[in-house]
């Protein structure tokens, strides 16, 4: 293995390449291809359909900041919907809050659960929480099913709907439809964050899904981050009809409980936030 290079496009002329250590695991679902490896910069990585779903070296960065944040932002969340995260890594943040009362996590794909289980046990480690719900379904038809304002919080948490993605279920997360659904299945003061992608790579992608959340939030923001293996920038978005994101007093919002965090603070969040507010669109 130690002249295998993995490689990623993220344009027709611009790309990232990363040494493989070893192969854990490869099969093809019946939904993507699955894909866990060792790497000699990243550690072990998760690749699904040939693009990099998260590393060792940096998944926490990601997995904090979607999770802390809204956290942070509504303290008193109760109820969170997770559509996608079969990797585990939103859940292990998630289950840090004593407050938090229920989870349902909606994963297309029961054989990402289980090779999370089996081979990602850092993100991994709290799918078997009793607050944990999981459901083997598509995100998109499961939120048809739920009543109007059920959750606190939900987190989209899905694999990419570009590129390759745009032709599996990912795709029908970032319909008007399930954004319409999932506005309302949330309550008065929920908060929706999704990940959405790079914003040095995919402007009109955000441009474009910006638009849509508009029709169904009266407040949107995103957030950026840095994430190495993701191209370096990353963006969150959030979506609210009741917390406008730019004028929250960001200087004194703090974590309720003590988390065990590498990344994460409130600090960080404020300036993720202010930094997406200046995006050219």
């Amino acid at each position: 293995m130690n002249n295998i290079w993995f490689r990623e496009l993220y344009t027709d002329h611009l790309g990232v390449m990363f040494r493989i250590k070893d192969m854990k695991y490869s099969n093809k679902s019946p939904f993507q291809e699955i894909v866990v490896v060792d790497t000699y910069e990243f550690g072990r990585a998760l690749l699904l359909d040939g693009k990099t779903m998260l590393t060792e070296k940096d998944e926490h960065i990601y997995h904090e900041m979607i999770v802390h944040s809204p956290m942070t932002i509504n303290p008193l969340i109760k109820k969170v919907l997770i559509i996608g995260g079969g990797d585990g890594g939103s859940v292990r943040e998630l289950v840090k809050y004593s407050t938090i009362e229920s989870i349902d996590l909606v994963d297309i794909d029961k054989e990402v659960i289980e090779v999370s289980k089996k081979y990602l046990q850092f993100t991994a480690q709290s799918l078997d929480d009793p607050r944990v719900h999981i459901y083997n379904e598509d995100g998109s038809e499961f939120v048809k099913k739920i009543e109007k304002e059920h959750y606190d919080l939900a987190i989209i948490d899905s694999t990419d709907p570009v590129g390759p993605g745009a032709k599996t279920p990912a795709f029908t997360l970032i319909t008007e439809e399930f954004l319409e659904n999932v506005a309302e299945v949330l309550t008065k003061s929920g908060i929706f964050i999704a990940q959405t992608e790079s914003p040095s790579y995919e402007a009109e992608y955000l441009k474009s899904y910006h638009k849509k959340l508009r029709k169904y939030f009266n407040y949107i923001a995103p957030m950026i981050i840095m994430v190495p293996s993701y191209s370096g920038l990353w963006s969150l978005t959030f979506a609210s009809n009741v917390h406008d994101f730019y004028s929250l007093n960001l200087d004194s919002l703090k974590t309720k409980e003590s988390l065990n965090v590498k990344y994460f603070s409130s600090e960080f969040m404020k300036y993720s936030i202010l930094f997406g507010k200046y995006l050219p669109y």
